[in-house]
């Protein structure tokens, strides 16, 4: 509609200068943070993916413990490991889901001390003390090698939440594992 004494703006004019400033605010909003997916490595694709798989067992492994153990300690020990390594699997989980991994080959390795699915059967069959012993002993092997994947990300990834989980995992098993070995050998 046109008035008097002035020309007639087009409403396409003004959609169009709408859009514009949405598009910088828009294109500025995601240039600001650049997200995990902007800073991390093979090395951290690695890490990330293993230590998941990794973690996925143990929790298995330590729900088997806290609902199967005969001994306090061991039920206290799988409490211990669901109520920590929950919420770990889930930071690996969320940077993995920014993160574009290789999917896993048909074949491929396990991760360093990850408990099998013989290991774990083998578990399930056992009962009373023998279980007790053969789970604090699966684990303390897992500890072993979560801490050897934890020491290649220090040595080589780039990203920083994930080298600040490798630093507790890498540290956590100098008192764990020999607990763990201990409370095996007094059960035995």
């Amino acid at each position: 509609m046109r008035t008097a004494g002035r020309p007639a703006r087009p409403r396409s004019a003004f959609a169009a200068a709408v859009l514009a400033v949405l598009g910088v605010m828009l294109m500025a909003a995601c240039g600001s943070d650049p997200g995990p997916a902007a800073t991390h490595n093979a090395t951290d694709d690695a890490f990330v993916t293993a230590m998941a798989r990794h973690h996925q067992r143990a929790i298995e492994v330590g729900q088997l413990a806290a609902d199967r153990g005969t001994d306090p300690r061991v039920v206290d020990y799988g409490k211990l490991i669901v109520s920590q390594q929950t919420p770990e699997l889930q930071k690996l989980n969320g940077w993995s889901g920014h993160w574009v991994l290789p999917s896993a080959a048909a074949g491929e390795a396990m991760p360093d001390g990850f408990i099998t699915d013989a290991t774990l059967a083998g578990l399930r069959a056992q009962s009373g003390v023998a279980f007790d012993r053969a789970v604090l002993l699966a684990s303390a092997d897992s500890e072993t090698g979560a801490a050897a994947m934890a020491q290649r990300e220090l040595a080589a990834g780039v990203y920083d939440p994930a080298r600040e989980l490798a630093t507790s995992i890498a540290t956590a098993p100098t008192t764990q594992i020999p607990k763990l070995r201990a409370l095996a050998a007094q059960l035995g």
